[in-house]
């Protein structure tokens, strides 16, 4: 997940009538902090993060978008047959639910129908699975700092998905392997597999034509 930070938004309208005061009046600062609610009405639909009140908005590149779509195909086949859970691409979770100026966004989540609430705006607790999806920016420190928040906020078992090195990172609390052949997670999602290069390929660039 690539990220570039924006700065602070201030939700006020400027005044478009004429300045009648001699001495200019001072500006309104922007808020210290954003809460969802409101970094949600500056965002315009894009998807972003709020962390300590600033919004960060998400920069998928090509790669990152083919193995999210990708991905998430497989994911909701397996639920389609298996209705044991679902998975939400982007989807919003407030891991602090006390504080309304964090949120944090896995490129997708897959959630256990004993883990949904009907109706719940953002989730609070992190997905079943998270899963990340590096973009070409992207930091490991980071990647992993944020594996492990998920983690310490209710996740059993996160992936990071590299479609540069075209191999996924399993991380749970007690281990990080690199998985380059089939991916399954039977602790969650029993009868799963997916050949992790087929993360990474769509079929109609990959199929040969015939006449």
């Amino acid at each position: 997940m690539a990220t570039v930070v924006e700065q602070y938004a201030t939700l006020e309208d400027e005044s478009a009538g004429p300045v009648t005061q001699v001495s200019p009046k001072p500006t309104a600062p922007p808020p210290a902090k954003l809460t969802l609610e409101q970094a949600e009405k500056l965002a315009n639909g894009k998807s972003f993060e709020l962390i300590n009140g600033r919004m960060v908005f998400k920069m998928p590149d090509d790669q990152h978008s083919d193995a999210q779509g990708l991905l998430c195909i497989e994911l909701g086949i397996y639920f389609k047959a298996n209705p044991i859970g679902l998975v939400r691409p982007e989807f919003t979770h407030r891991l602090w639910p006390d504080s309304p100026y964090e949120g944090r966004v896995p490129a997708l989540s897959v959630i256990l129908n004993e883990n949904l609430k009907e109706g719940e705006r953002y989730a609070t607790r992190a997905p079943d699975i998270a899963i990340e999806i590096v973009s070409r920016d992207d930091g490991w420190s980071a990647l992993f700092e944020k594996a492990d928040l998920y983690l310490e906020k209710g996740s059993r078992v996160v992936w990071i998905v590299d479609p540069y090195q075209k191999a996924v990172v399993v991380v749970t609390p007690n281990d990080r392997r690199w998985v380059r052949d089939t991916l399954t997670c039977p602790e969650i999602l029993p009868g799963f597999s997916i050949n992790v290069q087929d993360i990474f390929s769509w079929l109609a660039k990959t199929s040969k034509t015939t006449e």
